[in-house]
């Protein structure tokens, strides 16, 4: 509907002002308190590029707007907003669509025939992954998701960075666990890794390995201690509902000749600068003050940043429509480069997103959870999983927009009352259940041909919020704002909940009941759409 409104605008602009015909301007879902369906801005941009009262902009296009041929009633509001009412067979319709499409309803095939990649998570594999990290993948899972709505064909996939220098740390904290565990006198290393974790993980190498290792054995108990971590890591993530199609180790870039092959290709277009004994990411000398903008060290060491490039080299080769990587805030630094590598390796940067979330700070009620004594610098997301289930932390961890810091709350996320959201939504769902199922005691059922009964201001309200699902989903598919979702799920329940409070739902008129069943499947339907998206299973009983 927002789509045929706004070609009928763009209609009364040509005829007004040919000049504008391509005319930038919003057509928007109106505020609750207006007593309109949509409104648009676009008597103001239009009265700004003429020089014109937006009021007055607004009567004219009123006036050349065919909203009888729609079935819109126009009106205009001060200070220049075109509103649109829409006539209740539009809705009632619109209901019609929902019930038909059922659990597709949503989706579309806008990106049909396109391919996108996604990485997200890629933690350090030296320990558990931290709260931090978690936000990450509910996060990217659902752009997948959302990509996979609108007919993108979605890889998954994680970079594991197992070589490098937080590899040398690892073991110089695995000797010093591992020599103390064999009754040996050691100092801890002054950059080893604090915490009671991989003490646990040498506990579990002594039982494995034996306690007859040699210095020069190390690399037995690191590549024990990474697969150990590696498999307890990704069961976290299966935990969460998070699979992997792809999964690249830095090892295998370096050992398989893929790194050396990316650099030399970079030495050959001249953007790679020898400085200080090492070699640096350099196009236009950009970069030279940015220490991670090194490749080789001065040792001859390849840095994560050269095995970056090749790996990025591979993403942007692989004749993918759309390349996506979902980090932490600290490595915004790093994204300008990967912006670099889009061109030189032949990739539209345009086709390439980097998308940063912010930090995680763990709370129970007011004070903030102090670092976990078996990770020694933070809150493992194991903790906060076994802590508050599965649907209370995807859901808290979805709905901040990922450009802004999260307080996770402990105490909310366990409460088991409507003041947590995700038991909110869960709340209205199951309630439409029950209602369904009542229904079907009374030998009653959802009748779609009669839906022209659902009149009332109620009953309007709730499909018309119904209906935003499906613009909702188009909007994320280029905007990645994915917070939206568990908010429109909550507008939704309290839409529902207002509308229960005041309709009679099932009353002694079969027709009237059934129409209204109707609606219920429809907000049933819409609800267990937006949860599944999320990761997160329907509850039929609470």
């Amino acid at each position: 509907m927002k789509q045929q409104i706004k070609t009928s605008i763009k209609d009364a602009i040509t005829k007004l002002y040919p000049q504008h015909g391509n005319l930038e301007f919003s057509v928007d879902f109106a505020p609750a308190n207006i007593d309109a369906d949509f409104a648009s801005n676009v008597a103001m941009v239009l009265g700004k590029a003429e020089g014109l009262k937006p009021g007055e902009v607004a009567i004219l296009l009123k006036e050349k707007l065919d909203a009888a041929a729609l079935g819109f009633e126009t009106s205009v509001a001060m200070p220049g907003f075109l509103n649109f009412k829409v006539a209740a067979v539009h809705w009632q319709e619109e209901l019609g669509r929902i019930l038909k499409a059922g659990a597709k309803y949503g989706t579309n095939n806008i990106n049909k025939g396109k391919k996108a990649r996604v990485e997200y998570v890629s933690a350090n594999p030296t320990g558990p992954i931290h709260i931090g990290n978690a936000r990450g993948g509910p996060y990217g899972e659902v752009v997948c998701r959302v990509l996979e709505a609108t007919g993108y064909k979605v890889l998954r996939e994680y970079f594991h960075n197992d070589v490098g220098g937080q590899i040398e740390k690892l073991g110089d904290t695995l000797w010093y666990w591992y020599s103390k565990e064999i009754g040996q006198d050691v100092v801890f290393p002054a950059d080893g890794y604090q915490g009671e974790y991989l003490q646990e993980v040498v506990k579990t190498a002594v039982q494995k390995l034996g306690r007859d290792l040699k210095r020069k054995d190390l690399a037995k108990l690191v590549e024990f201690a990474l697969d150990l971590i590696y498999k307890e890591n990704f069961q976290l993530l299966r935990d969460l509902g998070i699979e992997f199609d792809l999964i690249v180790k830095e090892s295998e870039l370096r050992a398989g000749g893929k790194t050396e092959k990316a650099l030399e290709e970079l030495r050959k277009q001249k953007v790679l600068v020898k400085k200080d004994g090492a070699e640096w990411f350099a196009p236009n000398d950009e970069f030279l003050a940015d220490r991670e903008a090194v490749v080789i060290k001065s040792n001859g060491e390849p840095t994560y940043f050269a095995s970056d490039i090749a790996y990025h080299k591979e993403k942007f080769t692989s004749k993918y429509d759309l390349v996506v990587d979902v980090f932490g805030s600290n490595h915004h630094g790093h994204v300008p480069k990967l912006q670099a590598l889009c061109r030189l390796f032949g990739y539209d940067p345009e086709r390439f997103r980097a998308l940063l979330y912010q930090f995680v700070r763990v709370k129970r009620g007011r004070e903030v959870v102090k670092m976990s004594k078996r990770a020694g610098t933070y809150v493992t997301a194991r903790e906060v999983l076994d802590e508050v289930g599965h649907d209370s932390m995807i859901f808290l961890l979805l709905m901040t927009a990922i450009n802004t810091h999260i307080d996770f709350d402990l105490e909310l996320a366990r409460d088991t009352s409507e003041k947590n959201p995700v038991f909110r939504v869960q709340y209205a769902h199951a309630r439409l259940c029950s209602i369904l199922r009542k229904a079907g005691e009374q030998k009653l059922k959802p009748a779609q041909d009669n839906l022209a009964i659902l009149r009332g201001k109620e009953e309007i309200s709730l499909i018309r919020k119904l209906n935003q699902y499906q613009e909702l989903i188009s909007e994320l598919a280029g905007n990645y704002q994915v917070h939206k979702i568990p908010h429109y799920l909550m507008e939704l329940s309290d839409t529902f909940h207002s509308f229960y409070e005041k309709v009679q739902v099932l009353s002694e008129k079969k027709d009237e009941s059934e129409a209204r069943l109707a609606l219920a499947l429809g907000a049933q339907t819409i609800l267990a759409n937006g949860l599944n998206l999320m990761g997160i299973k329907p509850l039929e009983k609470m």
